[in-house]
């Protein structure tokens, strides 16, 4: 697995992930202001939890190594050996892509967030 597959899937999906689904979610822990990181052989998302009955909203945590991630009802997901995530606004440093960095400017979002405030 690799930063750029979830990259990828999340940009594929995210306007209709970032717009009110119609669908409810298959998971309860949201990660916002997230960021892929490499680490050896392994990829692992950074960000802010929220609706996780561990951690307060907006804690900074760093996953398990992903084993998966998909697509499903215009949401985006990962999961870890014991967890599954949905990723919502990703962090600006994200992937450097224009598109979706200039998009974010016009998303609605509740909960649009940035990491380390």
């Amino acid at each position: 697995m690799k930063v750029d597959e979830i990259i990828d899937c999340y940009l594929q999906n995210y306007q209709s992930t970032l717009a009110t689904p119609k669908e409810s979610s298959t998971c309860t822990a949201i990660i916002e202001s997230w960021l892929c990181i490499d680490v050896g052989s392994k990829v692992v998302i950074h960000g802010q939890i929220y609706n996780h009955p561990k951690y307060p909203n907006g804690k900074g945590i760093t996953t398990s190594p992903v084993q998966d991630y998909l697509a499903k009802d215009g949401r985006v997901y990962v999961m870890t050996k014991n967890s599954t995530y949905e990723l919502w606004i990703p962090h600006p440093d994200c992937t450097g892509e224009a598109q979706l960095i200039g998009n974010m400017e016009t998303m609605q979002s509740e909960k649009l967030t940035y990491w380390g405030e």
